[in-house]
């Protein structure tokens, strides 16, 4: 089970910007292929950069826009002094933090303080280089980049290659300790590293930028998407998009409805933010659960799982096993009683105090397609049934629709 969640946290780091950063390499090395698509490079360049600032303006993603209108500005600069000089190297220095920077930060979307913050952040460095540009020698930038080459083999300066090594470290530890969803980012960065160490050639710069300017329209569509058919709150694929699967079940499918018992009253006890890390907990076990379920949360404190090619009596030992990992897990939450600030110091003893252990179980019903229930609302109806008679049951176990031997 365990593993079925890093495939899929595989799969979402590599695709789909492990496939485009893939695509301009091959375009990039193939002599035929670059040549042909040269003259077209800065259109596809800024064509695409464009694309990805203006979508992040519509979806009000003002991390995304930061970052696509630094890298549209550092490749305009890079174009316009292709030469080494002060400038470039400020430039190509800022560029990786800015995604460090935009990344780390609340998106609060674009017209809000915050948004104007970044966009001003970026504004100034513009600003910041060309000034550089007016007033710094071409013979300064040119010996700042010999000197910052000693000792490495790069064409880069260390510098610029010790920035974008921070950032890709620090996004990399953003995906995988707080699963924040900056796997855009990181290709992004990864696609204008390649671009910014090829940029002696002017097309393999405007094709690496291009493809991280795709690589952040995906992620403007990416999060669109997780709006309308994710839940915010577990993560978890939302009602829309099980009423958009429901067109495509096919012949034979599961549906197990889960209810999280006496949720109310948990609510009622610990309050609503204790409440809600039972409904992430319940959703991480969930997504666990074997047999390719998919899982939905369907409302409130009802989750849905769906098997594709599978009868019920196939899917129940899977629920089964899910419904116990989570009655197996307990949940302890600080104690309603704790003081409003943390004292100063707390000992053992006391913290324990402040600490209540409670008992978190669901109750499953599981239905199947069969004559009698031919469409994916009358299962989902016999599913809510067989639930009714989980809970009726004493809670805490897992119910097949009653046509179904057990």
């Amino acid at each position: 089970m365990a593993s079925n969640t890093t495939f899929r946290f595989l799969t979402g780091l590599l695709v789909p910007g492990g496939v485009l950063l893939a695509a301009a390499w091959a375009v990039d090395h193939e002599p035929v292929v670059r040549a042909a698509a040269s003259p077209y490079a800065i259109y596809f360049c800024f064509g695409a950069l464009v694309t990805a600032i203006l979508l992040s303006w519509y979806h009000d993603q003002s991390a995304l826009l930061g970052v696509a209108s630094a890298v549209a500005l550092t490749v305009w600069a890079l174009e316009r002094w292709p030469d080494p000089n002060s400038a470039t190297l400020a430039a190509t220095f800022l560029l990786p933090l800015n995604f460090v920077l935009f990344a780390s930060l609340r998106d609060r979307g674009v017209m809000t303080f915050d948004g104007a913050f970044k966009l001003v952040i970026v504004a100034a460095q513009a600003a910041g280089v060309a000034w550089i540009a007016q007033h710094s020698s071409h013979d300064l930038g040119s010996l700042l980049h010999s000197a910052s080459q000693i000792g490495g083999g790069s064409s880069l300066p260390l510098t610029t290659q010790l920035s974008f090594a921070v950032a890709a470290l620090t996004l990399l530890a953003l995906i995988v300790v707080r699963r924040a969803k900056v796997e855009g980012l990181l290709w992004a960065l990864v696609a204008v590293f390649l671009g910014v160490h090829e940029s002696a050639k002017a097309e393999a710069l405007l094709f690496y930028a291009g493809t991280a300017g795709l690589v952040l329209v995906f992620a403007v569509l990416e999060h669109g998407y997780d709006i309308a058919y994710r839940d915010e709150l577990t993560g978890l694929l939302g009602r829309r998009a099980f009423t958009t699967m429901m067109e495509r079940l096919g012949r034979t499918y599961t549906f197990a409805l889960c209810d999280v018992d006496h949720f109310k009253r948990f609510n009622d006890t610990y309050g609503h933010d204790v409440g809600d890390d039972v409904l992430k907990m319940v959703a991480a076990k969930l997504s666990q659960v074997g047999g390719g379920g998919r899982v939905f949360r369907y409302g409130g404190e009802e989750f849905l799982v769906v098997f594709h090619g599978r009868s019920a009596i196939d899917a129940k030992p899977f629920m089964e096993s899910v419904r116990q990992a989570i009655a197996d897990t307990g949940f302890v939450s600080r104690g309603a009683d704790r003081p409003v600030r943390k004292p100063m110091s707390v000992g053992k003893a006391d913290a324990e105090q402040q600490r209540t252990a409670a008992m978190v179980t669901i109750s499953i019903g599981i239905a199947e397609k069969s004559i009698r229930h031919s469409t994916p609302d009358l299962v989902l109806d016999a599913a809510d049934a067989a639930l009714y008679a989980a809970k009726a049951g004493g809670r805490n176990c897992v119910r097949l629709e009653e046509t179904i031997p057990a």
